[in-house]
């Protein structure tokens, strides 16, 4: 009798009944990637999107390696070049992680594209801590948006936030998981001249908002939706939970 076969068989069955694991490439449509490694921010990827500091950013322990640390007074980061073709009418992924460094009743100004401090053909992301959660204006124009989609915190310190367009619609992810989603039957067109950036959106202090201060780490731009799937991959290659938590230790 050969045992072996009843010993592998039952894993076969298994291994059957749940299908093949999945493979994804996390690369692919990669169009800016800033691991903030050099403590500067150049891209990763070798697009060209090149960021370039301003004020007084510092170098602090990233949810891997190291991240970029902003002041919350005069430090904030532009990225220049083609990063910034992609945030028009087509599809993309946005993903970040962050660790605020202060509580404060004011919004935190963290991504933008945004020209003015109005709602025409923008995006903005912000940390409201007062109601503690990410607030994500997406507007083509104060009426035609992507309503509902600022996504609750669960928790403080370090957070990945990813953020979906697929067609008519958008999603909200924290931590790997999907919190909000959005929808519209026609397209939110947030084409502008403005360059995206990190704690420099148009609302700082004349809007009520101010310059975001703690850590950005890991900031990847695509050209396309990242799948539900695909986003927790993502978030498993740096969970939270891994991070360091105390940069002098």
């Amino acid at each position: 009798m050969n045992y072996a076969f009843y010993l592998v068989f039952p894993f076969l069955l298994i291994s059957s009944q749940m299908g093949p694991s999945p493979q994804f490439s996390l690369e692919e449509g990669l169009v800016a990637y800033y691991s903030f490694n050099r403590c500067d921010a150049r891209d990763d990827s070798g697009g060209g999107s090149e960021g370039i500091l301003y004020g007084n950013v510092g170098c602090w322990c990233g949810i891997e390696d190291d991240g970029l640390l902003f002041d919350g007074n005069q430090s904030f980061v532009t990225f220049t070049g083609a990063v910034n073709r992609y945030f028009t009418t087509s599809d993309f992924t946005l993903s970040f992680y962050f660790k605020p460094n202060q509580y404060t009743i004011f919004p935190q100004s963290m991504l933008s594209k945004r020209v003015e401090c109005d709602e025409e053909h923008m995006l903005d992301i912000q940390l409201d801590q007062n109601l503690n959660q990410v607030d994500t204006d997406f507007h083509e124009t104060p009426a035609k948006d992507f309503p509902e989609l600022s996504p609750e915190l669960s928790a403080a310190g370090w957070q990945h936030f990813v953020l979906v367009r697929r067609d008519f619609s958008a999603y909200t992810y924290i931590n790997g998981e999907l919190v909000r989603r959005s929808r519209r039957c026609s397209g939110v067109d947030i084409s502008n001249e403005a360059l995206l950036s990190f704690a420099n959106s148009p609302c700082v202090d004349r809007g009520g908002a101010r310059r975001f201060k703690g850590v950005l780490d890991e900031l990847r731009v695509y050209d396309r939706p990242l799948s539900e799937a695909e986003v927790k991959a993502l978030y498993q290659h740096f969970p939270i939970e891994k991070a360091e938590q105390d940069c002098f230790s």
